[in-house]
């Protein structure tokens, strides 16, 4: 059987396309709207914030370059474009995923710095820090991205036929063994354990101020100071 036919029913695949559309549709329209607002509001921007608005253009990214090829396929009943553009969906739904893993934990360890400096009048983390950063996981993600087309590990069509990723039943050989690992161990593990523990500690960090500020007012005040803070 052609690997990229769909195994669902011809109304299934209507019912998903729509409900890809819509998700799509909301998708877009609400990063827009917080890149805008960031565009808006850019003079009052705290370094912090860019994070944010970059993990909003990766979602909108991925809801303009996947959507649409996703919503055509499932309402022709079989994935168009055969190997050229299950290799390009695979790719670009491996970076832009990883690129937000990647994003949520440098977020959460600038979160975490934040807390630590809570009694300093200066930011902790600078524009040009932050910008850094984000450049960091930009590369680091297209580095990861590219290694399937390069050779170590493949993609493919998944097994409803109507999506393409990693093709994780034709990874056998040791190569793909190592892909798997490093994989599962750089861009899940590591950013799991790295996001845990920054919002246990923070929240620690919370929890202990609250509790010294009970008979303290003074105290009071940078409790409230830290929540902002860390509300970026």
């Amino acid at each position: 059987m052609d690997s990229y036919s769909s195994r669902l029913s011809p109304a299934l695949d209507i019912g998903t396309g729509c409900y890809l559309l819509v998700v799509a549709v909301l998708s877009i329209v609400g990063n827009l709207l917080v890149i805008i607002m960031a565009f808006k509001r850019s003079s009052r921007m705290k370094p912090p914030e860019l994070l944010s608005v970059n993990l909003a253009l990766m979602d909108l990214g991925a809801a303009v370059t996947m959507y649409p090829l996703a919503v055509a396929s499932a309402w022709s009943h079989r994935w168009l474009g055969g190997d050229t553009t299950c290799v390009y969906y695979g790719l670009a739904g491996f970076f832009f995923g990883v690129a937000s893993i990647m994003n949520l934990t440098i977020l959460a360890i600038v979160r975490f710095f934040i807390s630590l400096s809570m009694q300093s009048p200066k930011e902790s983390v600078s524009w040009k820090k932050v910008k850094v950063l984000c450049l960091w996981i930009w590369v680091y993600t297209l580095l990861w991205a590219l290694f399937p087309v390069l050779g170590w590990g493949r993609y493919g069509p998944e097994l409803f036929g109507l999506s393409c990723s990693i093709a994780w039943g034709q990874l056998i050989n040791a190569g793909d063994f190592s892909f798997i690992i490093s994989l599962f161990s750089f861009n899940l593990v590591v950013p799991s354990v790295i996001i845990t523990c920054c919002y246990f500690s923070i929240t620690i960090k919370l929890w202990c101020t609250y509790k010294n500020s009970v008979n303290n007012s003074r105290h009071v005040t940078n409790i409230v100071k830290l929540h902002r803070r860390l509300l970026i």
